[in-house]
């Protein structure tokens, strides 16, 4: 089985979490769950409260990159409603790493808002649904 990073917007957590679950129940490791940081006041969304607390803004930034370069599949879910920044530096790591390994996975996975050119990257396979990438993945959904 896999080693995975899930990436999503902040505000996206709980479908994030949705997706870490489903890849859980099929038998996956998630490298590093995000999503445990970034809920009510733990939330670093705004510039006021990363500067209020440079510390854990710089604790969570390391420990994210480390989920992704720990991974062996990177997964950024796209359905957001709001546009992100962070899961774009993490998906941009995820190409680096994809570039330089011809076993490394990256899916996008959803609707593919808030559009960027590296979604057409090469090494980046888009997905619509949670049942195509655990069947990419080798898992009966």
């Amino acid at each position: 089985m896999s080693r995975i990073f899930v990436s999503g917007q902040i505000n996206d957590f709980e479908t994030v979490r949705e997706v870490q679950e489903a890849l859980k129940a099929a038998g996956h490791t998630i490298t590093h769950d995000w999503t445990t940081n970034e809920t009510g006041a733990q939330m670093l969304g705004s510039r006021e409260s990363k500067l209020a607390n440079i510390k854990e803004a710089t604790r969570r930034a390391t420990n994210d990159i480390r989920g992704v370069l720990s991974a062996d599949v990177y997964v950024i879910c796209t359905n957001n409603q709001d546009a992100g920044k962070g899961m774009y530096v993490e998906l941009g790591a995820a190409i680096a790493v994809a570039e330089s390994s011809v076993d490394f996975k990256v899916y996008l996975l959803g609707d593919m808002n808030h559009m960027t050119i590296f979604y057409f990257h090469p090494k980046v396979q888009r997905v619509e649904s949670m049942e195509a990438l655990l069947e990419d993945l080798g898992v009966r959904a």
